[in-house]
């Protein structure tokens, strides 16, 4: 009977599980039919959100189209106006630098235009032709004076008026006149004034008088700020065109600056280092080129011996070098020079055309607006000629020198004050070339050592004795073939592995391949072949391996005994030009530039 109860109440909780299945189910029918109804709205929402999505694509595009068009607006506009700046600034630079120059040529022809005048007036007074138009009466020392007078009054600062006033006396012979136009010259500008009387008087021929003048010139001169007209006046004194008087004066003068020059060296054995450390700069300029390309073989096989032979050879010659240099620059034989009379011209045109500091300044300001004129408004341009245009260079008298005698390039000096200068300091040049070649001689060894793969041989650098290149190219092949051998025969067969392999593919084959099948005689069978193969390698490896040694050493011996050859050639050429170029250094022992009794520092 419980049992049966038990059975009705579960059938009865069941029809309720049944029944609430039934209304979920209604309910998940009720809920799919309303999603059903209300998809279509859905679908036409996510359309009408799609078409909105293309619209705002759309906006952003011509958005952006138009924010680029505005950026390249923008950057036209800051490239215009960038533009319209630096024309601007350039235009007002061109304004001010035409104002300013249109004042600086008021001023210059209010203070320096008559200048120019005395100038024409001095260069005409101190010409030859008018020393004669005075001598032989055709012109009129009244006319000159009146002349004279007059650019005096004009330029009454400038000390080349009461100097043209003196020479104007001298004409008339009125020595009162002279002296006294000399003594209002010399309180305008004394050097100038006693350098115009020097190369005046000379060329009237007056040379004693020329003689005295310049050597007051050259005792009111200071050694460490010589203008370019001292290196033009040395042409005509080395020309003896202000007489050899004036050329002693200035002889001694120089020799005494060279020795006084805290920097100059004097000559004597205890300074040759010192010497060559002053006179080296220029004379490594004429070293040969360098080695690098032309040695390259000697280079490689030197090692670290080659840093020394390189310093050697280059030290060699660049002493030859310098001797050639100096006996094609200054031959023995003095060639002629020209007319006499040349360098004084040059050197009195010189001087007359000369502009005063306050006038050159004046000049230099007025061609840099010129230039930014020309340029308009290019401040790079005017630097440039800023540059250009900076006074002239003063010199000490040691650079001087040193100019004259290896960068004439860099003076407006002819061959006649080149050797005056060498004259200085020729003792000093000869002694440094000579301790070039003596640091030359010393620094390269008795022989080259030439090392090729560990095998040696030396070079001999004296020229003691010829080389047999044929022998020592035999005994570098003897060596190689030596090591191929060596090489060879040290590659020699591993029984050990070669039977081992062998042993284990026979058993192999003999011993498992007859009683397996399926996937383990396909493994063992890989197996003994592999082993077979091991085998057969360990047979064929030694020969093979032998043969490719041998090539590659038949190949090297070749390379070594090419290199070695290369080497050899380039040693004994290095060598042959080292010792001429000592050979070479040694002429100056007996030769020399310089005329017997002439001046030396």
């Amino acid at each position: 009977m419980n049992e049966q109860q038990d059975y009705v109440r579960a059938l009865e909780q069941l029809q309720e599980g049944m029944g609430g299945l039934r209304k979920a189910q209604e309910q998940g029918s009720d809920v799919l039919r309303r999603m059903i109804a209300e998809s279509p709205g859905r679908d036409a929402v996510l359309a009408h959100l799609r078409g909105e999505l293309g619209d705002q694509k759309a906006v952003l595009s011509d958005v952006r189209k138009e924010v680029a068009a505005m950026a390249r607006t923008v950057t036209s506009t800051h490239d215009a106006f960038t533009d319209f700046l630096e024309r601007y600034g350039r235009h007002q630079i061109v304004a001010n630098a035409r104002a300013e120059l249109t004042q600086l040529t008021v001023i210059w022809k209010a203070d320096y235009a008559d200048r120019q005048r005395t100038r024409n007036l001095a260069r005409g007074l101190v010409h030859e032709l008018t020393a004669h138009a005075v001598k032989d009466g055709s012109m009129d020392t009244a006319t000159i004076d009146a002349c004279v007078g007059e650019r005096w009054l004009s330029e009454p600062t400038y000390w080349l008026a009461p100097a043209a006033m003196a020479v104007a006396a001298r004409y008339r012979g009125d020595d009162r006149q002279v002296s006294r136009a000399t003594s209002y010259a010399f309180s305008r500008d004394q050097a100038k004034s006693k350098l115009f009387f020097a190369l005046t008087w000379s060329r009237m021929g007056r040379l004693g008088e020329a003689a005295w003048w310049m050597d007051r010139y050259l005792g009111s001169l200071h050694r460490d700020e010589l203008g370019p007209e001292f290196t033009v006046l040395l042409d005509a004194i080395a020309n003896a065109e202000l007489g050899h008087e004036a050329l002693t004066y200035a002889s001694e003068t120089m020799a005494r600056w060279f020795r006084e020059d805290p920097a100059a060296l004097r000559p004597g054995p205890a300074s040759s280092r010192a010497q060559l450390r002053r006179w080296q700069p220029w004379l490594r300029e004429f070293s040969a080129t360098g080695p690098t390309n032309g040695f390259a073989a000697l280079r490689e096989l030197s090692g670290e011996g080659w840093d020394v032979i390189e310093e050697s050879w280059k030290s060699a010659t660049a002493a030859s070098g310098a001797v050639r240099y100096l006996m094609e620059e200054f031959p023995v034989e003095r060639p002629v020079y020209g007319r006499k009379g040349q360098y004084t011209d040059r050197a009195l045109d010189h001087l007359i055309d000369q502009q005063e500091p306050d006038e050159a300044r004046l000049q230099r300001r007025m061609a840099q607006l010129h230039e930014l004129l020309d340029h308009e408004g290019s401040l790079e341009a005017a630097a440039l000629v800023g540059d250009l245009s900076r006074g002239e260079e003063t010199l000490d008298f040691v650079t001087l020198l040193e100019r004259a005698v290896f960068a004439p390039e860099q003076l407006s000096l002819g061959p006649p004050g080149r050797r005056l200068a060498l004259s200085c300091v020729w003792e000093s040049v000869r002694e440094a070339t000579a301790a070039m070649a003596l640091r030359s001689r010393t620094l390269m060894p008795a022989s080259m050592v030439l090392t090729v793969d560990g095998w040696s041989c030396e070079v001999p650098t004296q020229g003691t004795g010829p080389l047999d290149t044929v022998q020592v190219s035999e005994e570098l092949r003897a060596y190689q073939e030596n090591r191929i051998r060596s090489h060879v025969d040290a590659v020699a067969p591993s029984w050990v592995l070669t039977l081992g392999c062998g042993a284990l593919a026979v058993l192999d084959s003999v011993l498992l391949l007859p009683f397996l099948d399926g996937a383990g005689f396909g493994l063992f069978l890989v197996l003994a072949v592999a082993l077979a193969c091991g085998a057969l390698w360990g047979l064929i490896r030694v020969p093979v391996r032998r043969h490719s040694l041998r090539e590659d050493g038949v190949r090297r011996q070749a390379e070594s005994v090419r290199q070695l050859n290369d080497a050899v050639n380039q040693a004994l050429g290095l060598s042959a030009e080292w010792r001429r170029g000592l050979a070479s250094a040694a002429a100056l022992e007996t030769w020399s530039p310089l005329e017997q009794g002439e001046s030396r520092a």
